[in-house]
């Protein structure tokens, strides 16, 4: 079996029915009364079969995948999609240890906008040199539209803000409905609303409860069940080696970037998606555990992202709207860890940075980020 996983309306279900035609969505009344008529509804079909959405059966999907897979009459192979976390999920039944291999599909990145397309492979940011500028393609409606297809090919603010919107909505109405007690979705969804008014830094829980009149423990598990829908992600602080490191507080980005109104934020936002993208794709690919965090200290260094491999850090990355002078707590940390640097803004030239590393575009940066 083959899981993919990613963000609801990023593509997932376009991608599966183009690799197969035995396509069955469990969210579906068809579905649902084939199943309870015969189990093996399906079977009869040749090659790949896929299953969407069947992590909605909260009870007992992981049971029905199990017995399906160690059929002994077996001639299928399952692709089974999901706008949740498939392997988080904790009420689903036995374990599929060993019966699957797990597989993202984020929002476009950069590289996939350009058409930069090609086998993954991870950087090597220690040797990595920047391209020339004129190889640079704009990025301006990707940042502005977010990496969603329907609401980037539309090309149309009005309709970005109408889908984020309705976004928003289903996800709270619809798959949060099952997690939490139906008179605090309306908490729910305006706590998802305050989100992008706290981008700046670490999230206060405790603020948030105050705003939202709820415990923190309510504020931090919606968090999480956001976190499990895929709305977006936190990265935590990284705190080995970093003498007096912040270790608990976590800074929260969405996956459609779209949804931060400031511009700082936006950019900042936009960048942590494409290289939580990145991690996760090396990931996937079996290049190694690739993780996103970020560095804060007591003494007020900071650092937005920090990516490890195997939990040693390898690069360094700062984001900023405009060019400016290489951040000092940037230089710090190059120095600190002996990993190289990288001040990465939306527009200007590329600057090699003496000890550290360099000062760059967005486009420049991110151009190959997948592919060498």
């Amino acid at each position: 079996m083959v899981f993919i996983t990613g963000p609801r309306q990023v593509g997932k279900t376009t991608e599966v029915k183009r690799l197969a035609k035995n396509y069955f969505n469990w969210d579906t009344n068809e579905v649902k009364k084939a199943f309870l008529k015969d189990p093996y509804f399906f079977r009869g079909a040749k090659d790949w079969v896929v299953f969407d959405e069947i992590h909605k059966r909260r009870r007992d999907w992981k049971k029905i995948l199990k017995g399906y897979y160690d059929s002994p009459d077996r001639q299928e192979n399952f692709l089974v999609t999901g706008s949740g976390r498939l392997n988080l999920f904790q009420k689903g039944g036995d374990s599929l240890q060993g019966r699957y291999e797990l597989y993202h599909l984020y929002p476009i990145t950069y590289d996939e906008w350009n058409g930069h397309t090609g086998q993954i492979s991870a950087r090597d940011f220690a040797s990595w040199e920047p391209g020339p500028l004129a190889d640079v393609k704009h990025e301006e409606q990707l940042l502005r539209l977010g990496g969603f297809p329907q609401a980037l090919a539309k090309g149309s603010e009005t309709f970005l803000n109408k889908w984020m919107d309705l976004y928003l909505k289903r996800l709270i109405e619809e798959d949060m409905r099952d997690f939490s007690r139906v008179e605090l979705l309306d908490k729910a969804e305006l706590l998802a609303r305050l989100l992008p008014n706290r981008m700046q830094g670490p999230l206060s829980l405790q603020s948030l409860s105050e705003d939202l009149d709820v415990s923190r423990d309510a504020v931090k598990n919606w968090i999480r069940l956001f976190e499990i829908l895929y709305l977006g992600f936190t990265l935590p602080p990284f705190s080995r080696r970093i003498e007096r490191a912040v270790k608990k507080e976590r800074k929260w980005y969405f996956f459609q970037w779209a949804f931060a109104d400031d511009p700082g934020s936006r950019f900042e936002n936009y960048l942590a998606v494409q290289l939580y993208s990145a991690c996760q794709y090396w990931r996937d690919a079996g290049l190694g555990v690739y993780e996103l965090y970020y560095l804060r200290d007591q003494d007020r260094r900071e650092v937005d992202f920090l990516i490890t491999k195997n939990l040693k850090p390898v690069a360094l990355v700062e984001a900023k709207l405009s060019a400016q002078a290489f951040p000092a707590s940037l230089r710090f940390y190059c120095e600190k860890l002996k990993v190289p640097g990288f001040l990465v803004y939306s527009e200007g030239p590329t600057k090699k940075e003496p000890g550290c590393g360099y000062s760059v575009s967005s486009g420049v940066f991110l151009r190959g980020l997948l592919g060498g």
